[in-house]
């Protein structure tokens, strides 16, 4: 008798697809437990990259981190219309390599490029750069021009996925690649573990300076407290993200023709993004709170989708024949209206923090719900002692 191995069993599962045919995987047959460290391991590296590196970028050189801001979510826009193609089968592996990148696509969308991009940071920038130029226009063309550029970013990394991948018919002879590539990322993965150590020494040597001074907090104020909560933080924000994105918001709004999940996210995110200023308004002393600054600035950042967007309007464009021109232009406009909303609200808030640096007849909105609120809460607080 014939002795069939496991990896021929594996074989005759897989079915002979046609060469105008998608090269598509089912997660339950590429993944492996020892694979699902990646939803820890990705959001955790974009955060070193992003708060280690990058900050130590700002602080060496003359950029801005609205520069650094920028280049962060245009680059993985590109980024994402590269794994877009090897996620969705429009690129076909060619070899081992490609192959790993065709396997590690969808994790890398989910967990490093939505930690790795923010839309929540670029409304708080552009906020902060609106107030330094006693300009709402200039805020408000960030945010437009970070948003074009992800359009044209997107479909470039989409055509370079394409221009590497391979033409050839599709057959069962493109799995042969799986098992190199297996072992391929098992070495990326103990590369990052490492990368992730180092970003911890490269702090501890003092390679980057504490953002606040050491205080008698609940977490104590240091470079590491900090990373670590940052790191916590982004992979619980990146998960959340892709659970309303992908899971909640379709199930409530059934047979929309727009990508909900991401706008949701950009508005509900982008705005809890605003709670670290929202508490300093009340108290100066919230702005030492690690748990709060990582909640704002890492949870909120991965959990909003800024990458995703750009991809969502590309499928759009060109996913529907007749309405796509149209579907793209709506979903576009209804993302920046969210978003210059969010901007005016931060925009008011830093001008209530910096109140000197500001015409009086700004903030007057803000200014006027926080009094609101006010007079609520010694009301409820009367009518409790009476």
């Amino acid at each position: 008798l014939k002795v069939i191995t496991a990896a021929q069993t594996t074989m005759l599962a897989i079915p002979v697809l046609d060469g105008d045919a998608k090269y598509t995987k089912k997660s339950h047959i590429y993944r492996t437990p020892a694979q699902r460290i990646w939803v820890v391991l990705l959001p955790a590296a974009a955060t070193c990259l992003t708060d280690v590196w990058f900050q130590t970028a700002i602080l060496s050189s003359a950029i801005g981190y609205d520069f650094v801001l920028a280049i962060a979510n245009v680059s993985g826009a590109f980024l994402d219309g590269f794994f877009a193609e090897w996620e969705s089968g429009g690129a076909v592996p060619n070899g081992s390599k490609t192959e790993t990148l065709h396997l590690i696509s969808e994790d890398m969308r989910a967990s490093f490029l939505s930690t790795y991009t923010s839309w929540a940071g670029m409304v708080g920038v552009a906020a902060s750069i609106a107030h330094s130029r006693s300009s709402f226009l200039i805020g408000l063309g960030y945010i437009i021009v970070s948003i074009l550029c992800s359009f044209v970013a997107v479909q470039l990394g989409s055509d370079f996925a394409k221009y590497i991948a391979s033409s050839a018919p599709i057959t069962n002879t493109s799995y042969q690649f799986a098992k190199k590539a297996h072992h391929i990322l098992h070495r990326f993965m103990v590369l990052l573990i490492l990368y992730i150590i180092a970003s911890y020494i490269y702090l501890d040597r003092g390679g980057t300076q504490n953002l606040i001074d050491g205080k008698n907090l609940v977490i104590a104020s240091t470079a590491w407290n900090q990373l670590s909560l940052s790191i916590l933080f982004a992979v619980c924000g990146a998960y959340a993200g892709n659970k309303v994105a992908d899971d909640i918001a379709p199930k409530i709004f059934q047979g929309s023709m727009l990508p909900m999940g991401t706008l949701i996210c950009n508005a509900l995110f982008g705005l809890l993004g605003l709670s670290l200023n929202c508490m300093r308004l009340s108290d100066q002393s919230w702005e030492d709170s690690l748990l709060l600054r990582a909640f704002a600035l890492n949870f909120c950042g991965a959990a909003s989708l800024f990458a995703r967007h750009a991809s969502d309007n590309r499928q759009l464009y060109y996913g529907n024949t007749k309405g796509g021109v149209r579907l793209a232009g709506i979903n576009i406009t209804a993302n920046i209206l969210f978003a210059t909303l969010l901007f005016w609200v931060a925009l008011e808030i830093e001008i209530l923090l910096n109140p000197e640096a500001t015409n009086k007849k700004s903030g007057r909105v803000v200014r006027k719900l926080l009094k609101i609120l006010e007079r609520q809460r010694e009301w409820q607080n009367t009518s409790n002692v009476g």
